[in-house]
C-alpha cells in the first residue's frame, strides 16, 4: 500500500478508536461467551493487569490482515487458544498497559512496534477465567513483520484477513469447545483446527466494528468461509 494511503488509514483508526465513540460492549456481545459474569468495578479493581496487541497490516492479495497467535498446551486457562499476543503487566511496565503490550509482543513473537505503529486501544475487558483485565492495543505496520516465537508459549502464529472473519455486526456462530476438563457451547469461528472464541474474539468483534466505522470498506464483507 502506498504510505500515504496507509497514514490516511491509520489517521481514521486513531479517530474511531477514541474511547468515547469507539463501540465497546456493543460490538463485544456478538461473541460474548453464554454466562459471563459483569465487569463489576470490583473485580476489575482485584485483577491483575494485561495488555495484548492486536498487529494488523495491508496484503495485496487478502486486504486488512490481524495477527493471530495459539498459546503452547501449558495447563493454563487458556492453553492452546487462539489469541492475540500479549501477557500480565510487570513491575518494569511502570503501571502502562501499553509498554506491557508492546513488551509482550517483543517477547512472545519478537515484534518490536515503534510509536508510529501504534493508533489506539480498544475497549479493555475483565477475562474471568484467568482473572485479567485487559488493554488491547492497536498497531498498524507497513507489511507482514519477521515473526522470532517464544516457543515456551507460542505454537504458531497466523494472520487472518478480516474479511474471513464474522463481519461487523454478525452474531458469532455457536462451537463447542474444550473447557475445565468438559465441553461448551460458545460463540466463535474456526480456525485451523481450533477455534477462535472467548475474550480474543470479543476484542475481534469490536475491531471489526472500528475498522468498518473508518471506512476500510470491501475487505470486511461477510464471510461464511472458516479460516483453513
Amino acid at each position: 500500500m502506498d504510505p500515504a494511503n496507509l497514514e490516511a488509514f491509520k489517521a481514521k483508526l486513531r479517530q474511531t478508536l477514541q474511547p468515547e465513540v469507539r463501540p465497546g460492549w456493543e460490538a463485544q456481545q456478538l461473541a460474548c461467551p453464554p454466562g459471563r459474569p459483569p465487569d463489576l468495578p470490583e473485580r476489575i479493581e482485584s485483577a491483575r493487569k494485561a495488555g495484548v496487541v492486536c498487529l494488523m497490516w495491508w496484503d495485496p492479495e487478502r486486504a486488512w490482515v490481524v495477527l493471530f497467535m495459539r498459546r503452547t498446551q501449558d495447563g493454563t486457562a487458556h492453553s492452546g487458544q487462539w489469541a492475540f499476543p500479549g501477557g500480565a503487566e510487570e513491575v518494569e511496565d511502570g503501571g502502562d498497559l501499553g509498554r506491557t503490550a508492546r513488551r509482550e509482543c517483543m517477547e512472545e513473537i519478537g515484534v518490536q512496534l515503534t510509536d508510529d505503529d501504534i493508533v489506539g486501544t480498544l475497549s479493555p475487558l475483565y477475562i474471568p477465567p484467568s482473572h485479567f483485565y485487559v488493554e488491547p492495543l492497536v498497531a498498524v505496520v507497513d507489511g507482514p513483520p519477521t515473526f522470532v516465537l517464544e516457543r515456551d508459549e507460542v505454537e504458531e502464529v497466523v494472520a487472518v484477513p478480516l474479511g474471513g472473519l464474522p463481519a461487523q455486526g454478525q452474531t458469532w456462530p455457536t462451537h463447542t469447545v474444550p473447557i475445565r476438563g468438559g465441553k461448551a457451547s460458545v460463540p466463535g469461528w474456526p480456525m485451523h483446527d481450533g477455534v477462535l472464541w472467548g475474550a480474543s474474539a470479543m476484542m475481534t468483534a469490536e475491531l471489526q466494528e472500528v475498522c468498518a466505522q473508518a471506512g476500510f470498506g470491501r475487505s470486511f464483507a461477510a464471510s461464511q468461509n472458516p479460516i483453513a
